[in-house]
């Protein structure tokens, strides 16, 4: 799902999750062996090995999120954008080593077999908060918030790129939204039409850690542990 520029809403319909300011993946793992995809369909997985980690925490899966460099503890555009432009495998692997990207996952689509995307948005966090990633240094989950424009706020004061808005109880669809999903552009957004209270403010917006890279499987690998099904769904 692709969000659309627009001013917060701000009603209990919505939950609120931080713009990255990254490059958009998903993460294919299916039977062991990971696929990194751009939104516009673009194989850079040789591009980003740290995140290859992410077999052993998911089987077979298909998550949603964002790769992001970091530059003094903030997403930089430029790190990113060097990355990206990486063709050798070999280079891109010591890339990773001195100056690792960290993969910022907000949605899970499918999961061992099971279709999640007709789902509604909070219950497919459900699933991806019970995914167990603790054992994957650079994968991290993007956290929710419900207070729109508290999280704003710590936006802009750690001078992030913005606020994605998502609208509760709504599928995954592939491409533009609808409106579902809307991106919040501290710069251009409307001032927010209530004012939270402290109490209900939540914390600043976490940084994306900057631990050792981890090192990666190789992609034709494969996994022998059988996933427990039921404790997931």
């Amino acid at each position: 799902m692709l969000p659309v520029p627009g001013d917060l809403p701000v009603d209990g319909a919505w939950s609120y999750e931080v713009d990255w300011a990254g490059v958009r993946l998903l993460a294919d793992v299916d039977q062991g062996e990971l696929t990194l995809r751009t939104a516009d369909g673009e194989d850079v997985t040789d591009r980003f090995p740290e995140f290859g980690g992410l077999v052993d925490a998911v089987a077979d899966g298909l998550l949603d999120g964002e790769a992001v460099m970091l530059d003094g503890g903030s997403p930089s555009a430029d790190a990113l954008g060097e990355r990206l432009r990486v063709a050798d495998a070999g280079r891109a692997r010591a890339l990773a080593r001195e100056r690792p990207a960290v993969f910022m996952v907000y949605d899970v689509v499918r999961l061992y077999g099971v279709p999640l995307d007709p789902r509604p948005l909070e219950e497919r966090r459900a699933v991806l908060t019970r995914l167990d990633l603790s054992r994957t240094t650079r994968i991290q989950i993007s956290p929710a918030y419900d207070d729109g424009p508290a999280l704003l706020s710590g936006v802009v004061a750690q001078r992030l790129a913005g606020v994605i808005a998502k609208r509760r109880g709504t599928p995954y669809r592939s491409g533009d939204s609808g409106g579902d999903w809307i991106r919040v552009d501290p710069a251009v957004t409307t001032a927010p039409t209530r004012t939270p209270t402290a109490s209900a403010a939540p914390p600043a917006p976490p940084t994306p850690t900057a631990a050792p890279a981890a090192s990666r499987r190789p992609r034709h690998a494969r996994r022998e542990r059988t996933p427990q099904h039921d404790t997931l769904f």
